[in-house]
């Protein structure tokens, strides 16, 4: 009975998976991106690579590594090989940059994501019981294991936003089951247009979208951790764990606990 009991709850487990998503060469012209050169660019990869790798057997099942400018990986799949991984890491490489600049990062990000969500082996392979784990992939999420460890049960999506000073959800991480992925977010590529005057951040949009009916899907919209991100903020280059914006995670972290309700 205990063997059965047992069985049954590894098949309802979910399939953890990673999916980091690059942009090595992004093109010129894309609004609000100061980081372009594409060397410092695969140098944040391979860091973040390397950092989440060590998550497989410990939450992670798999990485999924997309890249839509279809550059040059193999220092990438070198550090894969070297960690004896390989069987745990799927390579996507894409030529996905064939619309206007002006669309956005934004855009290319969920682009990126549509492609990763329809051609990874193995997303086809573990759909059934699958939660994406979205990653920026120059990012490294410091405290990682701790979201991991307190993620909330029954989700179809775990996003962290904010109320103040303006409604917002971050996008840097984002999690997700199939059903989500199907019924809402692989639907809203073109609300991820940039908006031409750069006033409404896609962010803002996010917000707006997450914000309206979602059939039934179980959506958990603020992070029970505050992340600690370690890299340089695309948009300006600064290091989110530097200076003013090590500041934010800091008063952000100790408002979390203490008034939890009040999202910041």
């Amino acid at each position: 009975m205990f063997k059965k009991f047992k069985n049954k709850a590894l098949q309802n487990r979910s399939f953890n998976v990673i999916l980091l998503t690059a942009t090595i060469t992004p093109p010129s012209g894309v609004p609000l991106l100061a980081r372009t050169d594409p060397k410092e660019r695969l140098q944040d990869y391979e860091k973040g690579l390397q950092f989440y790798l060590k998550f497989i057997g410990s939450g992670i099942d798999a990485i999924i590594f997309a890249e839509n400018s279809n550059s040059d990986i193999s220092t990438l799949q070198k550090i894969v090989n070297q960690s004896g991984l390989q069987d745990k890491v799927e390579f996507l490489v894409f030529d996905g940059l064939d619309y206007p600049a002006s669309y956005g990062r934004a855009y290319g990000e969920f682009k990126l994501v549509d492609y990763a969500m329809n051609h990874s082996q193995t997303i086809k392979i573990h759909k059934d019981n699958l939660l994406v784990w979205k990653i920026t992939g120059r990012y490294i999420i410091r405290n990682m294991s701790k979201l991991i460890k307190r993620k909330p049960s029954n989700i179809d999506i775990y996003v962290n936003s904010r109320k103040f000073p303006i409604p917002w959800a971050d996008m840097y991480l984002l999690v997700w089951t199939m059903k989500a992925y199907e019924t809402f977010l692989g639907n809203i590529l073109n609300h991820m247009i940039a908006e031409p005057t750069l006033k409404v951040h896609p962010e803002q949009v996010f917000s707006n979208l997450l914000d309206k009916p979602l059939a039934d899907l179980k959506v958990t919209k603020r992070f029970n951790v505050t992340p600690l991100i370690d890299g340089a903020r695309g948009s300006d280059n600064q290091n989110y764990s530097k200076g003013e914006n090590l500041k934010k995670y800091y008063i952000r972290k100790i408002m979390n606990i203490i008034f939890p309700w009040l999202w910041i």
